[in-house]
């Protein structure tokens, strides 16, 4: 064997031990690399911070079925399988998966510290929290609207835990979120009096944002109690319920220990907003007054309120998880609808739409925002509920504003009504007293020319019988003699009639009787009128007066004419609500009178325009009954039917 043969296994051997040499360094390498890794994504809790977002090193892992135990989470972890957060406060939207949170914090401020965990959100359902010290220890705590939460934890409302940690220590992190409600996760380490200085400014805020929607809620109370103005009622519905919807979703409900936290982490936010919702479409038919001046639009509003209940009853029914983002679709769709309605007024020219064009406007671009932060399509904030309620206060701000403007335009609207109204007083006015000296002329007229006409006709006529010799002649100046003095009397009594303005029962029944007497005793015919009852109308109108005057005379002239007759009584019997007057004769009856002439068409036709009815009555010889009712109607208003 050569010697070169003979350094081959030594040759080997060599190169074997720097092969073993060279993996070894390797795997010191790559166990310093990693530990120096590890060490990298600790996050440093240094003497002079307040407040660490715990982004750079978080790490998240989605658990579809949620039945993930702790050391299934350590296990994924060393696997490889937590991922990096891609945004500083992770967000999933509404999901039914349960979510590990993993991040490594080390005390390098060289003295013991108290260190706080904020979860900035207080609708989460479940959590578990999980810290590993080193040699092996875990402690838990537990939280969330749905269980009880752990003595150790802060009492706030929203998750808080504490982190204690020696000098130098190092420790890992594990949290398991589980919720129905939108999933996002702003966490942030808070020096304790760091915390404490916080939550006074935060509750500071919280009080000043309840305080003021209180505030609104009680001076819109007042005002519609002042003012009757029913937008102001619906205005203070809506505020009342936007007021328990956040009152809940801002951890207060909770915090306080009231009663069904559970219904009212759920079903409650659905409740209380879609009362929301159904009190705006409300306020928005009335702050228009869309029945009047849109009544097509307005019926569509009203069958989208009825429906909203229904809808409400659903969502309240279903998956939460899948509900709350159809309630989220429900309302932004709505306040599209309404931002549109109220542009569209705008646009036509009412002046009182902008304030609330202008609140729906700042509203729904804030409302939409959040939801698409709660939806995890845009990145959620470190403070989410901050754009809400600012949105909530400038838009109920403006639509307070809107509705304060919309009093102010009614008040102006009001103002030049009144003046309209007086101006149209004024111009009545001046007509009236056009009408009254047109009136004085006209009874000026009468007197002066028909009066005088028939005064002159009843001198003559005087004349003429003392001149005539036969006795003929002499009975037809008398006739026309007393024609003239009876068309005088009833020109003097037109005369009156008007000067006074209306008659009065009294005053007609003694112009009845005088008439009576007048027209039948040359005739040989005696006649009686007799009133029983009281009325309680004191007088009616001009031409009803008169109407119901050339009625009596017609009678009394048919009975003149066909009855034959030697008597004639007339009755007039008033009632509390009608009069019924009945002429009865003693003559030849209906059946004997010739039915030639309109005398009792055109006397029916008057007592129906009166409102009355006219009717033949028994008994022997002819008797006519009238029923009127008092007050008597305008002889234009033509209402019963002759029978």
């Amino acid at each position: 064997m050569r010697a070169d043969d003979k350094r081959l296994p030594q040759l080997s051997e060599g190169r074997r031990g720097l092969a073993s040499g060279l993996l070894a360094l390797v795997c010191t390498c790559a166990l310093l690399a990693g530990a120096g890794r590890a060490a990298a994504d600790d996050l440093g809790l240094t003497a002079g911070a307040s407040r660490l977002p715990v982004a750079p090193g978080l790490t998240v892992y989605r658990d579809p079925g949620a039945a993930m135990t702790l050391e299934q989470a350590r296990q994924a972890f060393r696997d490889g399988r937590f991922q990096a957060s891609q945004r500083p406060w992770p967000s999933f939207g509404f999901t039914t998966d349960a979510v590990w949170v993993r991040f490594a914090v080390r005390d390098v401020s060289g003295a013991a510290r108290l260190w706080l965990t904020e979860l900035r959100s207080a609708r989460m359902d479940e959590l578990d929290w999980y810290l590993l010290r080193e040699g092996g220890v875990i402690e838990r705590l537990g939280a969330g609207n749905l269980r009880e939460c752990s003595p150790g934890m802060v009492d706030t409302k929203v998750p808080v835990f504490p982190l204690r940690l020696a000098a130098g220590e190092r420790a890992e992190v594990f949290l398991r979120v589980h919720t129905e409600t939108s999933l996002h996760l702003p966490l942030q380490l808070w020096d304790a009096e760091a915390f404490i200085q916080a939550q006074s400014v935060s509750e500071a805020a919280y009080a000043m944002f309840f305080g003021y929607l209180a505030a609104l809620i009680l001076l819109s109370l007042m005002l519609s109690l002042f003012t009757r103005t029913r937008g102001f009622l619906i205005y203070s519905l809506s505020i009342i319920a936007l007021f328990a919807m956040y009152f809940i979703t801002t951890g207060y409900y909770g915090w306080l220990h009231l009663p069904g936290l559970r219904f009212a982490v759920h079903g409650g936010v659905i409740l209380s907003a879609g009362m929301a919702e159904t009190m705006l479409l409300v306020y928005l038919r009335d702050f228009f007054d869309l029945s009047a001046t849109r009544p097509r639009l307005d019926r569509w509003i009203v069958r989208v309120i009825w429906c909203l209940p229904v809808s409400i009853a659903i969502f309240m029914l279903g998956p939460y998880h899948l509900m709350n983002p159809l309630l989220l679709l429900q309302a932004m769709l709505l306040g599209a609808g309404s931002l549109i309605v109220s542009l569209q007024v705008w646009w036509r020219g009412n002046p009182v739409a902008r304030f609330y064009a202008l609140a729906w406007l700042v509203f729904w671009a804030l409302f939409a925002l959040s939801t698409f932060e709660y939806l995890g399509w845009l990145p959620m904030p470190a403070l989410p509920e901050l754009q809400a309620m600012s949105g909530v206060l400038v838009s109920t701000t403006l639509f307070f504003l809107a509705m304060a403007d919309r009093v102010r335009q009614m008040r102006s609207d009001m103002v030049q009504a009144q003046a309209q109204v007086l101006e149209m007083e004024r111009q009545a006015g001046r007509s009236l007293q056009v009408q009254l000296c047109q009136h004085q002329q006209l009874i000026r007229d009468l007197h002066d020319g028909i009066g005088g006409l028939t005064a002159n006709v009843a001198i003559l006529a005087e004349i003429g019988r003392r001149g005539a010799v036969a006795a003929g002649e002499r009975g037809c100046f008398e006739r026309i003699g007393e024609l003239a003095s009876e068309s005088g009397a009833e020109v003097s009594a037109l005369m009156n009639s008007m000067d006074a303005g209306e008659l009065l029962w009294p005053e007609f029944i003694v112009q009845c009787r005088k008439h009576g007497n007048l027209a039948l005793a040359g005739h040989g015919i005696e006649f009686d009128l007799t009133v029983s009852g009281e009325c309680a109308d004191a007088g009616f109108g001009l031409f009803a007066g008169m109407s119901l005057f050339r009625v009596f005379k017609e009678m009394l002239s048919n009975v003149v004419k066909h009855s034959r007759a030697t008597r004639v009584e007339a009755h007039f019997d008033f009632t509390r609500s009608g009069l019924r007057l009945t002429l009865q004769d003693n003559g030849c009856g209906t059946a004997d009178t010739p039915q030639a002439g309109r005398g009792l068409s055109n006397m029916a036709s008057r007592i129906a325009e009166l409102g009355g009815t006219m009717t033949r009555g028994g008994g022997p010889g002819t008797a006519w009954v009238m029923e009127l009712p008092l007050p008597m109607a305008s002889p234009a208003d033509h209402r019963a039917p002759v029978i």
